[in-house]
Order: C-alpha cells, then sequence, then structure tokens
C-alpha cells in the first residue's frame, strides 16, 4: 500500500511548524511574531491557534521537533532496551546523533541552541513533555556502559561526559571558524568513532573504580 495521504490540517500544521522554525532559528523566539510566521507559512493568522493553543504551544511543538530532528524518542527507548552490547548500543546513539550534524543548515540545532543558551520556561515544559523520556533512554544506555544502575548519581556526570559534546556541536553547527568547524565537517563514522573510543574509555574507568568498591 502507498502511503497515507497527509490531511490538509497536517500540511497546515507541519507549514507553521517549518516557518516558525526558520525565523525562530534566525530571530529568536521573542523577536519573532505570529503574524511574520503566518504569512511565511501563508496560513490565517488563527491557524496557529487552532492547531497549537496559541504562542506557547507552537513554540513548545518548533522545539519537541528541533529535538526529534536530532533524536527520536521511540527508537531511542528501543534501543536502549535491545539486548544488544553496551558497547554497541553507546556507538548507534553516538552515530544516530551525529548523522544529522552532516547538514548544520538545518534550523533545528540553531532553534535549540537559543533555547539552550537563553534557557525560558518553556525549556522546563520541553523536558517534562518530551525530554524526560529520552534522558531515561540515554540513562540506561550510559549506565549499561559504565556498570551503573540507572539511579545511580554517578551517572549523570557520566552522561553529560558522552553527550556534552555533541551537544556543543549541535549548538556551534557550522556557525563557529576554527577547530569545532572542523570537526563537525569530519565523516560521521569517523567522528563516531572518536567519541565512542573517548567516552568508553571514561566509562570502563568509573566501570573499574566501582568494582574496586
Amino acid at each position: 500500500m502507498g502511503r497515507a495521504r497527509r490531511s490538509d490540517g497536517d500540511v497546515t500544521r507541519e507549514s507553521i511548524l517549518e516557518a516558525a522554525g526558520e525565523l525562530i532559528a534566525e530571530k529568536g523566539f521573542s523577536q519573532t511574531t505570529n503574524k511574520e510566521i503566518a504569512k511565511k507559512a501563508d496560513v490565517d493568522l488563527a491557524a496557529i491557534n487552532y492547531h497549537f493553543g496559541g504562542r506557547d504551544g507552537l513554540y513548545l511543538a518548533v522545539l519537541t521537533l528541533a529535538h526529534h530532528h536530532y533524536l527520536d524518542g521511540k527508537q531511542l527507548a528501543e534501543l536502549a532496551a535491545s539486548a544488544i552490547p553496551a558497547e554497541e548500543k553507546l556507538e548507534v546513539f553516538l552515530e544516530k546523533f551525529l548523522t544529522k550534524l552532516a547538514n548544520p543548515n538545518h534550523w533545528h540545532g540553531r532553534v535549540f541552541a537559543r533555547e539552550l543558551l537563553s534557557p525560558s520556561g518553556h525549556l522546563h515544559n520541553f523536558l517534562n513533555a518530551e525530554g524526560a523520556g529520552k534522558i531515561q533512554s540515554v540513562r540506561q544506555i550510559v549506565g549499561e556502559a559504565a556498570g551503573l544502575s540507572v539511579d545511580d548519581p554517578r551517572i549523570h556526570p557520566c552522561m553529560l561526559s558522552v553527550v556534552a559534546p555533541c551537544m556543543m556541536l549541535m549548538v556551534a553547527g557550522s556557525q563557529m571558524p576554527g577547530p569545532i568547524k572542523e570537526i563537525v565537517s569530519m565523516q560521521t563514522k569517523a567522528l563516531t568513532t572518536h567519541f565512542k573510543l573517548f567516552s568508553l574509555a571514561g566509562l570502563k574507568a568509573i566501570r573499574e573504580e566501582n568494582q574496586k568498591k
């Protein structure tokens, strides 16, 4: 069977999200008006309220889509629950994330970068609505590699050590000159291999230290 045809409502909603994402990436949420978004999406202004319940709902949807561009929550949960070895899980996780960095011109990273660099209440809402499940999946993947239970407090700095470099590249994109730009332009496989080796070395040290206790 062919792919199900999208309804007019789905098309309108997608057009609004893309228009909002591009404008917010360029100007920031506070400097982007609903009128500008509606004009760019070629829809009635009322469509924003209809599909998103207002301006805040639209921004939460944009943040969710921006993050989903890099990490699919369902795929991440399936990976965390899979029976493959912990090292392989970590590699798949890194590769899925880093592959999206191959096209740094997408608006998704720039929108999320703005929010991370100047957090608003919307980030808290995003974490509650969308981010919690993804964090739990990453916690499980990193915990397995480090030999720590998911509720061990030592897992938080381990997660930061694994994820922070990826987030930094997402935030920086190709706009930052020098070494960062060169790293972003690396082949995904080579970058994944380096990040995996570097992360596993640290997680192995944590695992070995834990075994001594």
